[in-house]
């Protein structure tokens, strides 16, 4: 054999190893895209269950919002009622301070004319206490 049948062979062989190579690339290629679409619609599959997932948990959080606002609404309503009984309360009660203010006020008259009665008696007393001295 001589040089040119081996540079030949060598040619050959190493354009099919080329080849070989390139359809090993090729096929190793056609692996890994299909193992990225495989993956893309897992993670595409995973987002669609998350979106539904977050989606229940959504409304689930906006019933539960709603229930509690509704809770809000009605203690609000009954702590308004009780403040309008206390302010009403309140008002009978300064209503009955202002009658008792009243009574004493009258009492207070009366117990200044008592008190001018008893002060006129006295004198009266003193005068005819003084007369009975006197004679």
């Amino acid at each position: 054999m001589g040089y040119k049948e081996i540079c030949c062979t060598l040619g050959t062989s190493l354009d099919n190893d080329f080849i070989q190579v390139r359809a090993d690339q090729a096929e190793l290629a056609q692996d890994l895209t299909e193992r990225i679409n495989g993956v893309a619609s897992r993670v595409k599959a995973l987002d669609a269950k998350f979106d539904k997932r977050f989606a229940e948990l959504d409304a689930h959080v906006d019933q539960k919002f709603a229930e509690v606002d509704q809770k809000f609404v009605e203690l609000d309503a009954k702590v308004d009622q009780k403040f309008a009984e206390v302010d009403q309360r309140f008002a009978e009660v300064d209503k009955k301070f202002a009658e008792v203010d009243t009574r004493f006020d009258r009492l207070e008259g009366k117990v200044t004319e008592i008190q001018g009665t008893q002060t006129e008696m006295m004198d009266i007393l003193i005068a005819i206490q003084r007369k009975l001295d006197v004679n």
